[in-house]
């Protein structure tokens, strides 16, 4: 059995969670490259959003919104990776908000993301997530 470093694990799935953070500088083709083929998102009251071609679409759009996201990655409560090294998941909160024309807009909530090794590279499976309404 091949030996893990879970530490360098750690700091590449800490990594990768910084950069799928959308916003006007993301590059395309380097968000996709932390996408898996079949990723999947469940958001809250919405369809399912599955495949790597539909994650480029909604990526692209997601651009031209001038988003506030905080500190980056500053949200993840809990990293944690399975002892073989190949599934991880990561846990935390969100609060963010989108500066639309009619003023700024906060959306505050929970998230699990999936992480799977896939030929030896980290990639994005998949994130769910709620929004809290703000009181």
């Amino acid at each position: 059995m091949k030996e893990v470093d879970l530490e360098a694990d750690r700091k590449i799935l800490s990594e990768i969670h910084v950069k799928m953070l959308v916003d006007q500088n993301t590059d395309v083709n380097e968000e996709m490259s932390y996408i898996a083929e079949d990723a999947v998102l469940v958001p809250p009251n919405g369809p399912l959003i599955e495949g790597k071609e539909v994650f480029e679409a909604l990526i692209k759009n997601m651009k031209k919104t001038e988003w506030d996201m905080g500190k980056p990655g500053r949200g993840v409560k809990t990293l944690e990776i399975s002892a073989s090294g190949d599934l991880a998941y990561d846990i935390g909160k969100y609060d963010i908000v989108n500066k639309t024309p009619e003023g700024p807009v906060r959306s505050k909530g929970y998230f699990v993301t999936l992480y799977k090794k896939i030929e030896g590279q980290w990639k994005f499976m998949g994130q769910i997530w709620n929004n809290i309404e703000p009181k």
